[in-house]
């Protein structure tokens, strides 16, 4: 009835539905499409990649087993960037190190719509705010933005924070749901990927910026879509555990420096590389 096509709905559902299967999204959507008499029943979306990790526990143990660092001061330890001033200054270190001075960045709420000048400012003016006090957040997008709206996937009018308004495919978001803190930091400790940052949520969970242009040379939406979301999520991290719903370019990570009043806790930067690097003592 909205107008959007099956194989987006599919797509939608199923980076929210944690544990439904592919049949069973399938099937709720073919008996919408019967039961308002749109076309499209008996829809069936393409498979999924194949997984180049077959046994996805099996590796994801043999990894942690495998890990050096499993507290936050063993990874301040190591940090390439020095993390050692107060938690307050992280969200500037994080900019600093990152993004350049003239790029369009949101800061800002889960459901805030993007207004450039207000949530999506240059990593300058951000900078500038925070030195001189000011709070944000709790949540930053990973990568930055053109500064025209563009159409949003859900049909729903255009945004200028969306993944059709993104400019630089530079970083990607790997979270896990299900791990202990300690495994989790076991796991980036041992992980031969390119880290740009390891950011505490404040919560139950480390956020991790991989760099992308260390795995694929990535800079259209279509080539994220191929390389980054079928290969590298669908082929490689989903097998082991990650959330498959942070595979889009604009996705949002917790914002370090914010202090978050409900569990009385800042989400903190506990290492930082300036370029793509695994995580090494």
């Amino acid at each position: 009835m909205a107008g959007i096509e099956p194989a987006q709905i599919h797509e939608d559902i199923g980076r929210v539905a944690v544990g439904m299967g592919d049949k069973e999204i399938s099937a709720a959507i073919s008996k919408a499409a019967m039961d308002h008499g749109a076309n499209g029943l008996g829809y069936r979306p393409p498979p999924r990649p194949e997984p180049i990790i077959k046994s996805g526990k099996t590796a994801l143990k043999r990894i942690i087993s495998q890990g050096t660092i499993s507290d936050d001061l063993g990874l301040l330890e190591v940090s390439p960037v020095s993390l050692l001033d107060p938690p307050e200054e992280d969200p500037i270190i994080l900019l600093t190190v990152l993004f350049k001075t003239d790029e369009l960045i949101f800061i800002g709420d889960r459901l805030e719509v993007g207004v450039i000048g207000k949530n999506i400012r240059s990593a300058a003016d951000w900078i500038s705010f925070f030195k001189a006090g000011g709070k944000a957040g709790p949540f930053i997008i990973i990568n930055t933005f053109t500064g025209k709206a563009a159409p949003k996937k859900s049909g729903d009018g255009d945004s200028y924070r969306c993944d059709g308004a993104v400019k630089t495919f530079r970083h990607c978001l790997v979270e896990f749901d299900n791990l202990s803190r300690d495994d989790q930091i076991r796991f980036w400790s041992a992980a031969r990927l390119p880290i740009l940052a390891l950011i505490d949520s404040g919560g139950k969970s480390v956020h991790v910026w991989l760099d992308v242009q260390k795995l694929s040379n990535v800079s259209n939406e279509d080539q994220w879509t191929k390389e980054i979301k079928n290969g590298l999520y669908e082929k490689g991290l989903i097998p082991l555990g990650v959330d498959r719903a942070c595979c889009n370019p604009s996705r949002l990570s917790r914002l370090p420096g914010y202090f978050r009043a409900e569990n009385r806790k800042f989400q903190r930067l506990l290492w930082l590389s300036p370029e793509g690097r695994e995580v090494t003592e």
